[in-house]
């Protein structure tokens, strides 16, 4: 974009506000981005317990990533009406036009580790997407298996419906208190 004939700057200030909620919202993304790869370690150990415990620090951690988004667009599109120059929140480095070298360095700097970063993240929620689904496929074929298995069991312990018969236990597992 050609700024020759405007006037107005981006205050340095302002720049290094700018870098800072940058490096807030990376943060925030990389916390959810190491909850993500122990999610994917807790699951291929089928670590109920600490599945759940993740998914609980998940639910606090994302609102306040969100949070921070929320705080850097509202940030951005303020400079924006401030400069005369309405941009929507995803096209902030049209700003860096109004920038000195060394802000618009720090903020094509922060813009840069924080797309890394939610890219990371975008992958490995993919890839644990898959995995999940993959664990639920295998459990469905299981239960599929276990119920061919005990309905076509020949002692009779468990009737088409794959409610125990009266002939007896015959070999069914049973949970004990």
């Amino acid at each position: 974009m050609e700024t020759q004939g405007r006037t107005a700057s981006l205050a340095n200030e302002d720049g290094q506000l700018l870098a800072s909620l940058l490096e807030i919202e990376e943060r925030n993304y990389r916390r959810l981005l190491r909850l993500a790869w122990r999610q994917n370690s807790y699951m291929r150990r089928q670590d109920v317990d600490r599945l759940e415990l993740n998914a609980r620090d998940w639910s606090l951690h994302l609102p306040r990533a969100n949070e921070a988004r929320i705080a850097r667009e509202r940030f951005v599109a303020q400079l924006g009406r401030n400069l005369g120059y309405p941009i929507p929140p995803n096209k902030m480095i049209g700003l860096l036009d109004f920038a000195s070298p060394e802000t618009r360095e720090r903020v094509v700097e922060s813009v840069r580790i924080l797309q890394d970063t939610t890219m990371r993240l975008a992958r490995q929620n993919e890839l644990n997407r898959n995995l999940a689904e993959y664990c639920l496929d295998l459990a469905e074929e299981e239960s599929k298996l276990f119920r061919r298995a005990v309905t076509e069991d020949p002692n009779g312990c468990y009737d088409d419906g794959a409610r125990p018969s009266g002939r007896g236990p015959g070999g069914v597992l049973q949970r004990q208190a």
